[in-house]
């Protein structure tokens, strides 16, 4: 157990809000400061906080540029709120003996149920018929469907990265009796593809036979856009796309002029291209061309994990990355192996 210090305990810098579960936990053996202010932090202002911290707690909405990394001189842990770290210079924390660290395990479920939320709520038309509902208008059943939807049951599931949300997307979509496939650039063991009743396909067939197909990769180079136009003109008509992953691997605009052309029959996403930095290419707004397509849309404000007991438990082990290096062990959820500490397992 870390041993408490009073005098000169380290510094750890917060650039968001987060709940009460991680900073107490830090309390007993850290200075904890939190940022002041509501808004995203510029550069200057985390570079000001954390220029003394031994550890800098971030969220996916910071920009940690190799610039202030160098600058932050005491670092020893960068510790996210998030599960992805495309945000952050890893290559520069790397070299300067600095720790990764971001959320894994505790996101996967709570990812896949909004999936299968968004997925459902769009193929079954729910926003339209709630709409209709509480206009006052609906009279009770009729023969003729005012919103024909689509069935989910025995249907194709296409995924789009087996990882750990991707796998729990996979077992959900087991219960509705489902075929599904997925692509990643490398096979899952033969083992765990049976264990999830899952089948390899090439991305061309994946999304040429999926009646659903699901976005759960990472955002890299790799991946950014890799849903656009050329991958839409592969998928059915009647098909419908989820992501609940990063907005960058999905190509808005083109998502858009399918819809509008019929050769998509919809949308559904918890994230969106405005919130990812991707160099040379920043999107300020999600476009009025997608948003204004109201029928075949359904969206929500990244909330994936926008469960109290969830959060809790990110801040928790957002904390215990930084006490892990405390205790000069390998952080949990590092995604790096800093140079100058390559000793510490």
């Amino acid at each position: 157990m870390v041993q408490q210090r009073r005098i000169n305990r380290p510094k750890v810098f917060y650039t968001h809000w987060a709940p009460p579960d991680g900073p107490s936990l830090l309390r007993p053996f850290c200075r904890v400061s939190l940022a002041p202010f509501r808004r995203p932090p510029t550069a200057e202002e985390i570079i000001a906080g954390a220029q003394d911290a031994f550890a800098l707690c971030v969220c996916a909405r910071d920009r940690i540029t190799g610039d202030v990394i160098k600058r932050c001189r005491q670092l020893k842990v960068i510790s996210s709120f998030a599960r992805g770290y495309d945000n952050i210079d890893v290559d520069v924390a790397t070299d300067l003996g600095i720790w990764v660290a971001c959320v894994s395990e505790i996101l996967a479920e709570p990812t896949a149920d909004m999936t299968w939320a968004l997925l459902l709520a769009l193929a079954r038309k729910v926003l339209p018929g709630d709409k209709f509902v509480r206009s006052g208008r609906f009279r009770g059943w009729e023969p003729r469907p005012r919103f024909p939807g689509l069935n989910v049951f025995g249907k194709t599931l296409g995924i789009i990265g087996m990882g750990q949300i991707g796998q729990a997307v996979a077992r959900r979509g087991l219960g509705f009796s489902m075929r599904i496939l997925y692509w990643q650039p490398n096979c899952l063991s033969a083992s765990l593809e049976q264990a999830l009743g899952v089948t390899w396909v090439t991305k061309e067939e994946l999304l040429a036979l999926s009646d659903f197909v699901c976005v759960c990769s990472p955002l890299t180079q790799a991946t950014y856009h890799q849903i656009g136009y050329a991958e839409l003109r592969l998928m059915k008509p009647t098909a419908l796309l989820v992501n609940t992953s990063r907005g960058s691997q999905v190509d808005e605009v083109a998502v858009a002029e399918a819809l509008r052309a019929g050769r998509l029959g919809g949308y559904a996403a918890d994230v969106f291209e405005m919130e990812d930095y991707v160099p040379n290419r920043q999107v300020s707004a999600i476009p009025e061309c997608l948003l204004g397509l109201r029928e075949r849309t359904v969206f929500t404000p990244h909330a994936s994990t926008a469960i109290a007991e969830t959060r809790a438990a990110i801040a928790r082990a957002q904390a215990q990355a930084i006490l892990d290096v405390l205790e000069g062990r390998r952080p949990s959820g590092a995604v790096n192996v800093p140079v100058q500490t390559t000793g510490v397992s």
